[in-house]
């Protein structure tokens, strides 16, 4: 959603003269997919019409502070002032006919589009008159700049004279169109009683209904109510379009009248009597109705931003509005942070759910700490912590509220991430390989503003090599000075926090985290002390050694269990 000119046009996304910077590529090879972008945009959208749109959104990583705050105020006020939020609403489906006619292009000569544009103008005059009644209704509970800025441009729109003039007149277009719903057709017949010859005998202003055979079976004629016919001879068929893919399941619509040769002949004639209203349109050529297209896709932005909100605040899960901090400071402040698509998953298990098992966890991005090394056993919430932090940073970016308890959190300048998958590699090129390269990738991309995601990278190969290409990865995270988090398996990587913060090059700060802590006291040589996975992230060093014997206990191979079992046996 480009503004090719920030200056040119209202908009609900964008503050007046904001001057748009161009949109560079602000995401690594495989972000969008690791992030699962798609789904959090067709979770925005409440329709699937809107789901390519929202998307780019995202994908913009608006960086502007002004412009974060500015969609934060307007969503505001779509959530405290309920009666605006449901006149948007009702309005939507109006929006996007008249965005409909705005973009059809007639095939079928001047009487479609004479239509066309008459419908579109009546669709426009009522839609402003509409939106604009909402808006004053809600008068002092609008405080975002947003709002209040398109009640006034609403405001000065219905005093101008053209658009005066358009509200008046259509009432008479309409009419004169109205006058045309019926006509009376003689049809000559050969002796065989086929059709030969045609003439249209009369135009009327009441459309006629067809005999009953009530009427008939109580002497009714024809000629004693003229609006009234013996029985119908054609109709031009309801085609029923499926939309499988979309949630509007069926959409109904017209054959081409033009496929019928009577009704050919017709539209020549009615096309005649349209070319009046065709002259008075002209007048209003110049009606634009540019602003209200743009809103529909806005406005289904928000309202597709506040469905998210209920239905996690519905669920019993928090969500909040995060305060942008300066893009210099790069923090990321987030408390009681939890993954949206891990959420969304456990929601479709059933209503009630997923407050029961979603995990809450901190972040805290800042001077004490950029970089996190994160360790922990298999299935501890590594992963699913790693990706909730880059899913918070696009929400907040996108100007939304963001699934977390409260958040002050600075804009990256772009996201990249490396998350190991069982992917076919390129061709000649081995996993290692192609790791390395996305690295090189990365590195060659991000700078000291950027956030980098790494979920087990390089664990392609031998835990040794593994360890000696990790530690310079590391270490070049701390000299680029970006907010980054490497969950690895290596809990050797993690026990060289004063090397690598001992190099002066950067001033980020290398710390350590634990994912699914459990274990009690001093007591980390006692079987019975290991407890399952609590999927909670904390500060501390990495416990690996813990986390063997638990496993091995869990699944019944320790040295003790395994020599009992023979025992037994034995």
């Amino acid at each position: 959603m480009d503004r090719k000119d920030a200056n040119s046009e209202f908009s609900l996304l964008y503050p007046e003269h904001r001057e748009l910077p161009g949109k560079p590529d602000r995401w690594g090879m495989k972000a969008i997919e690791d992030l699962e972008i798609e789904q959090v945009a067709w979770t925005l959208s409440i329709d699937n019409r809107y789901q390519n749109a929202i998307k780019s959104i995202l994908l913009e990583l608006c960086s502007d502070i002004d412009t974060i705050d500015y969609r934060q105020e307007v969503l505001k006020d779509f959530l405290d002032c309920p009666a605006v939020f449901s006149g948007v609403k009702e309005l939507l489906p109006a929006l996007v006919k008249l965005h409909d006619y705005a973009e059809a292009h007639s095939t079928n000569g001047p009487l479609p589009e004479i239509l066309g544009r008459l419908t579109e103008l009546n669709t426009y005059v009522s839609c402003v008159c509409k939106l604009k009644q909402v808006l004053e209704e809600a008068g002092s509970g609008i405080h975002s700049r947003g709002l209040a800025g398109l009640r006034l441009e609403l405001e000065n729109l219905a005093e101008d004279e053209t658009f005066q003039s358009l509200k008046d007149g259509l009432p008479e277009l309409l009419a004169k169109l109205n006058t045309v719903p019926s006509i009376t057709i003689g049809l000559n017949l050969n002796s065989e009683l086929q059709p030969v010859e045609a003439t249209l005998l009369a135009i009327h202003d009441k459309p006629f209904r067809d005999g009953t055979l009530f009427d008939r079976l109580l002497g009714k004629k024809y000629g004693q109510n003229p609006e009234h016919g013996i029985g119908p001879l054609h109709e031009v068929p309801n085609l029923m379009v499926e939309d499988i893919a979309s949630r509007v399941v069926s959409i109904p619509t017209r054959a081409d009248p033009m496929m019928v040769p009577l009704f050919r002949d017709l539209y020549d004639i009615l096309r005649t009597m349209l070319t009046p209203i065709a002259r008075e349109l002209k007048q209003y050529s110049q009606v634009n109705t540019r602003l209200l297209i743009q809103l529909e896709t806005e406005f289904a932005f928000y309202l597709g931003a506040i469905a998210f909100i209920k239905q996690m605040q519905a669920e019993g899960l928090p969500v909040c509005c995060p305060e942008a901090a300066p893009t210099e400071e790069r923090v990321g402040s987030i408390q009681g942070l939890y993954n949206l698509i891990l959420a969304l998953r456990q929601i479709e298990s059933g209503p009630g759910s997923a407050a029961g098992t979603i995990v809450l966890n901190d972040v805290d991005f800042g001077p004490s700490g950029r970089i996190f090394i994160l360790t922990g056993p298999n299935q501890g919430g590594k992963t699913v912590y790693t990706q909730a932090i880059g899913l918070a940073q696009v929400l907040f970016q996108a100007g939304l509220y963001i699934p977390a308890q409260a958040a002050r959190i600075s804009p990256v300048d772009g996201i990249y991430t490396q998350f190991a998958a069982l992917e076919k590699t390129e061709q000649g090129m081995g996993r290692l390989a192609e790791e390395a390269l996305r690295l090189n990738e990365i590195f060659h991309s991000i700078s000291k503003k950027s956030l980098v995601l790494l979920n087990e990278s390089l664990s392609s190969t031998s835990p040794g090599e593994s360890l000696y290409l990790a530690r310079d990865i590391v270490q070049a995270l701390k000299i680029f000075g970006v907010r980054a988090i490497y969950a690895t398996h290596l809990h050797a990587l993690a026990e060289d926090l004063d090397s690598f913060n001992a190099d002066e090059r950067g001033d980020s700060q290398v710390v350590s985290l634990v994912a699914g802590v459990a274990l009690e006291g001093d007591k980390e040589d006692s079987l019975d002390d290991f407890a399952p996975c609590t999927y909670r992230i904390k500060p501390g060093p990495p416990r690996g050694l813990s986390y063997a014997k638990g496993i091995a206990v869990r699944y019944g191979i320790s040295l003790e269990q395994l020599t009992e079992y023979w025992s037994e046996q034995h």
